[in-house]
């Protein structure tokens, strides 16, 4: 048969016919590792759940009711009861009492995963504390179970003086 000719080996090409297809082999093999990563049917993280919130509250007694403060305080915050207010773009949530004396409960809807977020809890009873000027809840909150340990202080929306720092993972977890 003549006209046909054998496939040359690695020994019979040239040295830079050989960096070509050692480099060309290289690729397919990139490629071929990197596409079951690729396209519309490989699992990613949500990109917003809902989390669980429970407070607690540890406020007892009241020593500042007779500040002149707290008629305007306690009158001001009683209709909007324990609340949760997410400093991102989200509406805040009343918590509902359990049967738990002082425990506090609820749902924030669509939070955002793998992002760095901050909320504070408010809490009527906190009039008690400083009636003029009541502190933003920022103990004792827990977010599918994990307590909230970070607090912060500044980059906050004008009149919040601290906020619980957060980060909740596609799988719900919540890292501080």
């Amino acid at each position: 048969m003549r006209g046909l000719r054998r496939k040359p080996t690695m020994r019979q090409l040239q040295p830079e016919h050989r960096l070509y297809r050692a480099a060309g082999t290289l690729l397919v093999v990139t490629a071929a590792a990197l596409l079951p990563s690729c396209g519309d049917d490989t699992p990613t993280d949500p990109t917003a759940l809902d989390v669980r919130v429970a407070y607690v509250s540890q406020i007892v007694g009241c020593p500042d009711k007779e500040n002149e403060c707290y008629p305007m305080c306690a009158h001001g915050a009683a209709p909007a009861g324990v609340r949760i207010v997410p400093l991102w773009q989200a509406d805040a949530i009343r918590l509902s009492t359990t049967a738990t004396d002082g425990r506090y409960e609820g749902t924030l809807a669509a939070v955002p995963t793998n992002t760095t977020l901050r909320l504070y809890g408010t809490d009527p009873n906190t009039c008690c504390i400083n009636s003029c000027s009541p502190p933003p809840v920022v103990e004792d909150i827990l977010l599918n179970g994990t307590k909230l340990t970070k607090v912060v202080h500044d980059g906050l929306p004008s009149g919040v003086t601290s906020a619980l720092e957060f980060t909740v993972t596609g799988s719900g977890t919540v890292k501080n």
